[in-house]
């Protein structure tokens, strides 16, 4: 199993030493530290929140398990489809989102083509990185706050203490990514095509609202819905559609990103009554008045395809070793599948270095 652990704060911890230190457990660096364990490289993965996942997100809200962030599991490769099959075929439901209104307004609209290998999971997509984190050494509720030369290796400053590597790969969020990377990187050479790069990540924000309903409300003809004259919802999942006797009817509400840009630091109560009255409009006055309701705002929710070449950024140290950010901003794939092709890729080439192999346990 993972060894996930929970951190209080700053500590006077001694300087702790790994192979790799990888930043993030979303799909990208746990499939980054899974690669290499699976190589024979060990790593310890530093992730902020209280479990990896990242926007593979589930949660528990009124007593309802709910996916706040990814709806259903897509795959296009056979690699990312060979790593999907790997989930405990029991909470599998095969094809999920099987009613879809809209679909010509999906952010990945590929995904409902003929074909395509999509599930849901009633137990809730956070299985996935969960799967991707057995036998990995997680350290949940540590956030990297800077990384810093050390001679030819690398210091990671955490809430955890202080981690030593001779390589670090960054998993997060591209603005997260780049303020950590940027004060270090610099001033290298070659490094700025690979900053600019960073720089210029299109993502988009999301404000979702979790919206209860009596069971006794009108049942939605749908699993997923992009309404095609909303303003400001872009999609509506029909979450409790997934869960097995659902005790409420569970909607999640995505707004547009340009609303989400523009409202993003507003109140949040403000946000959630228009977007609640425009499910409203889309769905019937119930959808208006849930019987409770959860907020929660995506600083990036998606990252807009640009077809880059690569599977991540590298910046090599002058000193040796090197810094690494990967995720699906740099893979031909877009969301979760390029996040986890990113980070097998570059395990891929980080278990060819023979001083991973050489240096001790």
């Amino acid at each position: 199993m993972a060894a996930v652990s929970q951190s209080a704060g700053v500590s006077s911890k001694p300087v702790m030493e790994a192979r790799v230190v990888v930043i993030g457990a979303g799909v990208a660096g746990l499939a980054c530290a899974r690669e290499l364990w699976r190589r024979g490289v060990p790593s310890v993965v530093l992730e902020r929140e209280a479990e990896p996942g990242g926007r593979c997100a589930t949660g528990t809200f009124a007593g309802e398990r709910v996916d706040y962030g990814a709806p259903f599991l897509h795959a296009r490769s056979r690699e990312f489809g060979d790593a999907l099959r790997e989930l405990d075929s029991s909470g599998h439901l095969p094809g999920w989102p099987l009613r879809v209104r809209g679909e010509s307004m999906a952010t990945f609209a590929e995904s409902y083509r003929p074909g395509r290998r999509r599930m849901g999971r009633s137990d809730g997509v956070r299985v996935f990185p969960r799967m991707l984190a057995r036998d990995l050494d997680v350290r949940c509720g540590v956030a990297a706050h800077a990384i810093r030369e050390h001679g030819d290796t690398f210091d990671v400053e955490s809430d955890g203490g202080r981690w030593r590597a001779r390589f670090v790969v960054v998993a997060c969020e591209p603005p997260q990514s780049l303020a950590l990377v940027e004060p270090l990187v610099a001033a290298w050479p070659n490094a700025g095509d690979g900053l600019e790069r960073l720089r210029t990540v299109p993502v988009e924000p999301a404000l979702t609202v979790i919206a209860g309903y009596p069971l006794d409300v009108p049942e939605p003809d749908f699993d997923v819905c992009h309404p095609l004259d909303a303003t400001m919802l872009h999609t509506i999942a029909n979450d409790s559609s997934k869960r097995d006797a659902p005790r409420h009817r569970v909607l999640v509400l995505q707004a547009r990103p340009r609303y989400s840009a523009e409202r993003f630091d507003d109140p949040p109560e403000a946000w959630a009554r228009e977007l609640l009255w425009e499910a409203g409009e889309v769905l019937g006055a119930w959808a208006a008045a849930p019987a409770w309701h959860a907020l929660h705002r995506w600083r990036v929710a998606r990252v807009l395809a640009r077809h880059q070449v690569g599977d991540g950024v590298a910046f090599p140290s002058p000193q040796g070793g090197g810094i690494a950010v990967i995720g699906d901003a740099f893979a031909a794939v877009p969301g979760l599948e390029g996040a986890y092709l990113s980070g097998v890729a570059m395990a891929e080439q980080l278990s060819h270095v023979p001083e991973l192999r050489a240096l001790p346990i």
